[in-house]
This record gives C-alpha cells, sequence and structure tokens, in this order.
C-alpha cells in the first residue's frame, strides 16, 4: 500500500514538471517567434516577420502586439487586403488603439472599398473617441457632409475643429456644404466667405456653391410708380407716389432695403406734396425664425408722419406663425391720411395700431391663414379708438397644369370699432372727425375665383376677383347687406439685362362708401 502511494505521488510530480516545462515551452517559443517577428520588422523584412507574428497569432489568438504587428506587417509587405482584415480583427477586440482606428479609416478611403462606408464612419469615431486629432476630426465631419441625413452630426464635428482653429478653411468649407445640404443658405454662405477669406482663393466647387446661395438674394436696385384713385366723396383721395428702392445683404443673415421718393396726393379742395423714405430690414436666425422691421417717414402728412411694422416669423413645414406689431396709415380719405384744416381746425390724420398674429396652415387641399388682431386707432384731436377683429383667407385648388393654375379663394375681413370716427367736420357726436371708414361693426366676405399663368421665359400673369357681400353697422343707422367687389391683377416679365418689369392692380369697393383703384409698376435691375 505504502509503495503504492509513493508511485502516485512521484507520477503527480513528473506530471506537473511536464505540464511546467511545456507551458514554459510553449511561452518560450511564443516568445521566441515575437523576438524573431519585431527584428524582422526593424530591418525590413516584412515577409519572414509575417511568419513570425502568424505563428504567433496561431498558438494564441490573443495576443495583442502579435495582433497589431501583423497587420502592420501585411502592409508594410504591400498586401493590402489582409492588412484591412488583420486589422479589423484586431479592433473588433481592441477598441482603445487611435492610431490603428485612423490608419482603418483611411484604408477604407479607398474607391475599392466603398462599400465600406459605414465602418470608415466607425473607425473614426473609434480613434476619435481615444484621441482628438484636428485633422482626423476633419476626414470624419467630411464624410459625415456627404449625405443629408448624418449633415448635423457633420456640423457638430466641423465645429469642434472650430473651436481649436477658427480659421481652418477645410472646416469652413465642409459647413457651408453641410448647411446647404440642410436648406440652411445663411449658414451656409456665411462659411463660404469665411473660408475665401482665409484662402485667398476658392476651388470651383465653392464658386458653384456661392452661387447657388445668392440666387434670390442678389443686391437689386427699382424703380416704381404708383397711383391711388378714390374719387367718392366725402371719401375722396388721389396720389401719385413715384421713389427708388435698393435692397442688399449686409450680412448673410441680414436683408436690408431703402426706398426713397417724392409723392403727391389731393381730393378735390386741398393737395399736399412732400418726401418719403422706408427703411427696411429682415433679420434670419436660422430658415425657421427671423424677424422683419420696416421704419417709413412721409413728410407729405400735416403731422404725424411716420409708421412702422415689426414681425416675428416661425415657420414649419406646412405651419407657420407671425405675432407682431404695426403702425399703419389710414388710406380712407385725404383726411385720414393727410390731415385737413378746411374747418379751420386739423382734422383726421388717422393711425392705426395693431397686436396681431397671423397663423397660416397649408397642405394639397387647403391652404388657411388667419390673423386674429386687437388695437386702436389714432386722429387729431379725438380719444383712442379701440379695435378688434379678424381677417382669414382660405385657398382651395381647383386645377393645376404645366402653364395654369386655377383656385377658389374665400376671404374674410370682420372689423369692431368702439366708436364712429368717419366724419369730416369738427363734431362732439358720432360720426367723429377722424375721416376714416369706422362703424361699429364691418363684415366683409369674398368668395372669388384667382388664376395664375407662367409663360416659358417665367413670365407671370395673376389674376383673382370676386363679389364682396358686406354687413354695415353703423351707430346713425340700422345694419345693412351691401354688395361690393374685390379684384386684383399682377403681370410679371423679365426683360433682357437683367431686368425685370412688375405691374400690379387692384380694386376694392367698399359698397356706398368708396371705390379705391390703384396701380403699381416696379422696374427691377439685379446686379
Amino acid at each position: 500500500m505504502n509503495k503504492t502511494r509513493a508511485l502516485i505521488k512521484v507520477l503527480m510530480v513528473l506530471t506537473g514538471l511536464f505540464a511546467s516545462t511545456s507551458a514554459w515551452a510553449e511561452g518560450f517559443t511564443e516568445s521566441w517567434y515575437m523576438s524573431r517577428g519585431r527584428a524582422n520588422m526593424d530591418i525590413g523584412n516584412y515577409k519572414a516577420a509575417i511568419e513570425a507574428f502568424e505563428k504567433v497569432v496561431e498558438r494564441n489568438p490573443d495576443n495583442r502586439e502579435a495582433m497589431r504587428s501583423l497587420g502592420l506587417a501585411y502592409e508594410k509587405q504591400g498586401l493590402k487586403d489582409k492588412a484591412i482584415e488583420q486589422f479589423d480583427r484586431y479592433l473588433n477586440k481592441y477598441e482603445d488603439d487611435p492610431e490603428i482606428a485612423f490608419k482603418q479609416a483611411l484604408a477604407l478611403e479607398w474607391s475599392r472599398y466603398a462599400h465600406r462606408e459605414k465602418d470608415v464612419l466607425k473607425y473614426y469615431r473609434m480613434g476619435l473617441k481615444q484621441k482628438d486629432d484636428p485633422g482626423m476630426r476633419l476626414r470624419y465631419a467630411a464624410h459625415l457632409a456627404r449625405y443629408k441625413e448624418t449633415s448635423p452630426e457633420a456640423i457638430t464635428q466641423f465645429e469642434k475643429v472650430l473651436a481649436k482653429d477658427p480659421r481652418s478653411v477645410e472646416a469652413h468649407r465642409g459647413l457651408a456644404k453641410a448647411y446647404a445640404w440642410l436648406g440652411n443658405n445663411d449658414q451656409a454662405l456665411y462659411h463660404t466667405n469665411l473660408a475665401l477669406q482665409y484662402a485667398k482663393r476658392e476651388p470651383g466647387d465653392m464658386t458653384t456653391l456661392r452661387a447657388e446661395m445668392m440666387r434670390g438674394r442678389e443686391p437689386t436696385l427699382e424703380g416704381t410708380l404708383g397711383v391711388l384713385i378714390q374719387p367718392e366723396k366725402p371719401f375722396e383721395l388721389y396720389g401719385v407716389r413715384l421713389g427708388s428702392r435698393g435692397k442688399m445683404d449686409l450680412t448673410p443673415f441680414t436683408t436690408s432695403t431703402l426706398e426713397a421718393g417724392f409723392e403727391r396726393f389731393w381730393d378735390s379742395s386741398e393737395g399736399a406734396l412732400g418726401g418719403y423714405i422706408s427703411l427696411g430690414t429682415q433679420v434670419r436666425f436660422n430658415p425657421t425664425n427671423r424677424l422683419n422691421g420696416i421704419l417709413e417717414y412721409h413728410g407729405v402728412t400735416e403731422a404725424d408722419g411716420l409708421a412702422f411694422k415689426f414681425e416675428y416669423i416661425h415657420e414649419s413645414g406646412s405651419f407657420s406663425i407671425r405675432p407682431g406689431f404695426k403702425r399703419e396709415f389710414k388710406y380712407d380719405s385725404f383726411t385720414a391720411f393727410i390731415g385737413s384744416r378746411a374747418s379751420g381746425q386739423l382734422i383726421g390724420v388717422a393711425r392705426s395700431h395693431q397686436f396681431y398674429t397671423t397663423v397660416n396652415v397649408s397642405s394639397d387641399q387647403v391652404q388657411v391663414e388667419v390673423t386674429p388682431f386687437v388695437g386702436w386707432v389714432s386722429a387729431e384731436s379725438l380719444s383712442k379708438n379701440e379695435q378688434a377683429g379678424l381677417d382669414m383667407k382660405m385657398s382651395f385648388p381647383l386645377q393645376r397644369g404645366e402653364a395654369w393654375d386655377v383656385s377658389a379663394e374665400y376671404l374674410l375681413y370682420l372689423t369692431h370699432y368702439g366708436s364712429d370716427q368717419s366724419g369730416f367736420s369738427p363734431s362732439t357726436v358720432e360720426p367723429l372727425p377722424g375721416g376714416y371708414f369706422s362703424p361699429r361693426v364691418f363684415l366683409n366676405q369674398i368668395p372669388r375665383v384667382s388664376f395664375v399663368h407662367t409663360g416659358e421665359n417665367k413670365n407671370e400673369f395673376y389674376f383673382a376677383a370676386g363679389p364682396a357681400v358686406q354687413y354695415i353697422d353703423e351707430t346713425q343707422k340700422a345694419g345693412v347687406i351691401r354688395i361690393g367687389g374685390d379684384a386684383h391683377a399682377s403681370y410679371t416679365a423679365q426683360l433682357p439685362r437683367r431686368l425685370l418689369l412688375k405691374t400690379l392692380a387692384d380694386f376694392t369697393q367698399i359698397a356706398g362708401v368708396y371705390m379705391r383703384f390703384q396701380f403699381t409698376s416696379l422696374l427691377v435691375y439685379t446686379f
């Protein structure tokens, strides 16, 4: 029994000794092949290095150095496909090696590996996670900017590059292309300009992009002629306006207009001549949000020749909302607009002040625009006249063709005034001397049909007309329903040498009160 136990112990010792010797031998072999591989890499004998590293990986697939070195040896030997396959295996296990991740991304950029674009992005992300390399980040962002769906991430990456190097020409060019993909022409043009500023030269694709971004926003110079005819007394008013207007982008995010000229207005007994000036600016925060403002002054009026409008616009697909505040002239009569001293006392000079919000919703079947408003009208020697109301327009496409579009429209205007200030002589009872049409309730409904025809040279003709069914409720009279009218026409002609001619004509009839005819012609030169 004792001999048996002794024999078992001897066998166990021998087994352990053999196992240790085998492990040592295996480790020695792996170490020997690693040393051989390193030595051959140093002397440029990549074929022998490959054989050595393959032996190591065969014996120990988890040997990180051997996996990495084998890929490098394949690369040095010119075995591109094998190197890529090996680096795929290596990076699948070890994601914390930015040098190899970037190397793999660059290798896969070759056209023969175009089907592996997703892997290019994956390896750039892997490398950038470990190392912030601006050059690699630029290449990664450039790949992202090729496609609309990845352009937002491209913008983020280009911005990170600019945070370290604000004068990076490639980052600005990349941002310009990415923003153009997303329809943000302002930002695209902004970065195109910076790229040119820092590089002092511009490649052809950026010149083309700049031209695309500037389309429709080129500087213009316009000559304007306007005529107003409103013959019914006492709401009588005639006018002629002659002016010039210029428009240009001061920055990629702002567009400014300046208009100046002379105008003359008169009625049967009085007249006035003076100059006017108007300044408008649009500030675009992004493609869906902008701010419009316009300020104008007319010297033709007896007093208070200031008007303005400020409006914030948010657009999102088929929905838009435009809250704002405006101060407008009342063109209901010479007295309302200019002011009258026929009685020895200045009366009229009516100005409307409105807080409003315009909401627009559109689809293929219908377009609806609704504008509720509240405010007041001021006039000389009178207290404020409160007003509130609602404007609405609905449009239904009836027929669409290559040249003609036909639509049915319904317009509604509802206004309530606190008092009737439509008088033309000093008075302490209604109608008070404001000179503008202001019944307690005025409801105007206009069903009409509109036609748009576009010619081969992009010349466009527009016409819309229909009857106006009006309800008028005045203090002195019972409410009545009357029939008026409404018509609008315009023609736009593209002329040679960057010239455009646009003519507009409008007709409005407020039954039993006045008819108004307006004509405007614009001759536009585009630089």
